[in-house]
């Protein structure tokens, strides 16, 4: 299972990257187009504001799940380094459980307002409104994958230290 899962964390890892060097170049594109046609021909384009809110939000999820995958997010860890390593182990565990049920939430909660924005579309663009919501669900998910990954190793890492195998933990606690 471990094996499996690291194989799929991987190659969605891999697509997150260029999605997200995509997305990066397709607003920045986006946007000195915009500046061009708005003081350059005095003749500003309608589309561009709302594509760029599009493309953020898109960042904003793809960036978080891969912030999450490389272990960067901003973590507050003060108190939890000064507990012996077998209780900063099961707080590790506990936090997994915490951020996947967050994130299935979360991910509920973007599937039940896709039926809905489906209905209704964009000023400028005239696309269907749920694409803005569509990255919290395809990045929760995402996340999801991954966390079960990082629950199954710590698991195996916490129970039987001597089989954890030797890729690096996730979420590997401060000792």
């Amino acid at each position: 299972m471990v094996r499996v899962l690291q194989s799929l964390n991987r190659t969605i890892q891999v697509v997150e990257n260029w999605f997200a060097i995509a997305l990066m170049g397709a607003s920045a594109l986006i946007t000195i187009a915009q500046v061009v046609t708005r003081y350059g021909f005095n003749h500003p384009l309608t589309w561009p504001e709302e594509l760029c809110t599009l493309l953020l939000v898109w960042m904003t999820f793809v960036g978080a799940s891969l912030l999450l995958k490389k272990e960067q997010h901003i973590e507050i860890d003060f108190f939890t380094k000064l507990l012996p390593l077998p209780a900063q182990k099961v707080i590790a565990l506990f936090n997994i459980v915490l951020m996947f049920g967050f994130l299935v939430v979360a991910a509920w909660g973007a599937w039940k307002l896709q039926f809905f924005q489906s209905r209704h579309y964009s000023v400028a663009l005239g696309i269907p409104k749920n694409f803005f919501s569509l990255p919290v669900l395809i990045f929760s998910v995402s996340m999801c994958i991954y966390l079960l990954l990082a629950f199954t190793r710590r698991v195996i890492e916490f129970t039987w230290p001597e089989t954890a195998p030797n890729a690096a933990p996730a979420f590997k606690p401060q000792g």
